[in-house]
């Protein structure tokens, strides 16, 4: 019996062992140090979320499009597009918010949660993010034609993002979203649409770094007779600036729509430098 009875003790503590040795490296091994500093990458969400009960505020303003050159300031006194937002860490990797954007005086909620972070000695090799928002539109109830229901005023978006700081300096994030309006102008505008995405931040200085995002939405869902439309990615780029508690981003992109779903779905002028604009992101944040 002592012959049996002894191997298998040994077998288990060895488990045991190697369990709580594994245990204890993944304690251990700690979430990279800021992959992004800021929740925001101008038009794009990024992985990261601040520590619990952090709140941050911004401002999002994009001006007109450059094309008038010196006789607008290059878009600056031109119609400009302005969201104001306010975000809160309820808890750990999780952040609810609130935004209103000029753009169909759009009110939007919204929620973000880091399923898993990248961590120091790859354990995790990636982070993984996910976001929604609802949209609720603010504009007259006949612009949504003689069957209006509140409900048509709605509009969504949801993204799942994958990041991975690949050296101190570099970090890219790569996701897949969908988009839904409630109502649209079939005319021009589908219902759906699913997007894919890529963005980005090279840290060039201690506190500068160059920042891009590029979102693509597919033909995948669109109707039949917008089979001829031709879709336009939102191509950004620009320069962060992050202190302890502010960050701003000055950029110039091609659409001038700030919520997602919007530039996903809505944006349609021709994709040319000309019709870039330039616009700010600037956060500050509490804790």
């Amino acid at each position: 019996m002592k012959r049996i009875i002894l191997p298998i003790l040994t077998v288990l503590i060895f488990v045991a062992t190697t369990f709580a040795q594994e245990e204890e490296v993944k304690k251990k091994d700690k979430p990279v140090s800021e992959p992004f500093f800021a929740g925001y990458l101008m038009d794009a969400q990024t992985t990261h979320i601040q520590n619990v009960k952090t709140i941050g505020m911004s401002i999002h303003h994009k001006f007109g499009t450059i094309e008038n050159g010196r006789s607008d300031v290059w878009g600056v006194y031109s119609s400009a597009n302005i969201r104001l937002a306010v975000d809160y860490v309820v808890y750990e990797n999780l952040q609810i918010g609130y935004g209103l954007t000029k753009t169909d005086l759009t009110h939007d909620l919204n929620v973000k949660y880091t399923i898993f972070e990248q961590t120091r000695k790859n354990t995790m090799p990636v982070a993984l993010g996910v976001y929604g928002n609802m949209g609720i539109s603010g504009n007259p109830d006949l612009s949504f034609g003689e069957e209006y229901k509140f409900t048509d005023r709605m509009s969504y978006f949801g993204q799942v993002i994958v990041g991975r700081k690949f050296t101190n300096r570099i970090t890219v994030q790569t996701g897949v979203s969908f988009t839904h309006f409630n109502h649209a102008d079939t005319t021009k505008f589908d219902f759906d649409r699913i997007g894919l995405h890529l963005n980005g931040r090279v840290k060039l200085t201690g506190t500068g770094a160059f920042i891009f995002n590029v979102d693509y939405p597919l033909k995948a869902l669109q109707l039949e007779n917008h089979s001829d439309i031709e879709l336009k990615p939102n191509v950004t780029f620009g320069w962060e600036i992050a202190t302890a508690t502010h960050a701003f981003q000055i950029h110039m992109g091609y659409s001038k729509e700030i919520l997602p779903q919007y530039y996903m779905m809505r944006e349609g002028k021709e994709f040319e430098f000309e019709q870039f604009n330039i616009g700010f992101v600037i956060t500050r944040m509490w804790n």
